[in-house]
């Protein structure tokens, strides 16, 4: 029997899945928001007071009284409500530029105001953090927003679906974001409203798109207890697709990529935490075709066909 022919019956182990779409969007108030301001300034006395009801969201780099003061911006969003096994198809953050603000406007006198958004790896309180005791956060997959193209620009599409998804894998490390400025060098602002301004319409808000796919369960002849795995999206137009799936314990995967034809496209090993994982899988250098994603772990193999458009 051919590869060819062993592939044609590997995809016939496959159930088909249907994936039902879901919208969840997260625009909290004062009381249910979580979000803080925290400041630098030592000789002012703010690098230990905490600015935890401010109705801004601030990122700055200026001086007050001659002294150098940076203001950094936390924020943490309720990811509760979204089921284990969904699979995030995309997770957009909108700031937006606070009109009544104190500090004015957004500005960038001798150079760019471009930020980060980074993970908060440490927890933190909303009415008790300052600058002397901030969390601590990751270069991980941090977002970088580009500076602003005018004094009161809204950054209403920020792309922060590997956030969100790094999040939900380490629950234990994830508590919410940071937006800082990339140099906090004088004179630089951005501006936004936080959850605790009174415009229920500026707050910053959080839009995810998940799906609840159907069990798909595949394996080889080794498989001793099956394991549902999807691939979202799927069919896919190149680039990357999710591989999610339930693992029993903190273990190193290998995700497989095989052409029609049996042939090893792509292999990679990741790191697998207890539980729900959603892993991203690179297929950008591959053309449009029929593939199979083997997912190995603890000596077993489950398979999932992947076509890329």
């Amino acid at each position: 029997m051919t590869k060819h022919v062993l592939f044609t019956l590997a995809a016939g182990l496959l159930t088909s899945a249907s994936f039902a779409q879901t919208t969840l969007v997260l625009q909290p108030d004062a009381a249910a928001g979580k979000d803080a301001e925290i400041f630098s300034c030592v000789p002012c006395g703010y690098n230990t007071r905490n600015f935890g009801t401010k109705q801004d969201f601030d990122a700055i780099a200026w001086t007050n009284g001659g002294n150098q003061s940076n203001v950094r911006s936390l924020l943490q969003f309720d990811l509760s409500g979204i089921p284990t096994n969904a699979v995030i198809s995309s997770a957009t953050l909108a700031l937006y530029f606070n009109p009544t603000s104190q500090e004015g406007k957004h500005a960038q006198i001798f150079n760019t105001n471009s930020s980060f958004i980074s993970r908060i790896t440490s927890a933190w309180n909303e009415t008790t953090v300052t600058w002397a005791n901030q969390p601590s956060t990751t270069t991980t997959n941090r977002v970088s927003l580009g500076g602003t193209t005018s004094s009161t620009q809204s950054f209403t599409n920020i792309n922060i679906k590997q956030l969100i998804i790094d999040s939900r894998n380490n629950p234990a490390t994830s508590f919410g974001f940071m937006l800082k400025l990339q140099q906090e060098k004088s004179f630089r602002k951005l501006i936004f409203a936080s959850s605790d301004h009174p415009t229920a319409s500026i707050r910053p808000k959080l839009t995810i798109v998940y799906t609840i796919p159907s069990p798909l369960v595949g394996g080889t002849t080794t498989t001793v207890a099956p394991r549902a795995i999807t691939l979202f999206p799927n069919p896919v137009k190149g680039g990357h697709t999710t591989v999610s799936f339930t693992s029993a314990q903190q273990e190193t995967v290998t995700l497989t990529t095989f052409d029609a034809l049996g042939k090893v496209v792509y292999s990679e090993q990741q790191q697998a935490a207890e539980g729900y994982n959603e892993l991203d899988l690179n297929i950008s250098t591959l053309p449009a075709g029929l593939y199979m994603v083997n997912v190995k772990a603890n000596d077993k193999t489950y398979t999932q066909r992947l076509i890329v458009e």
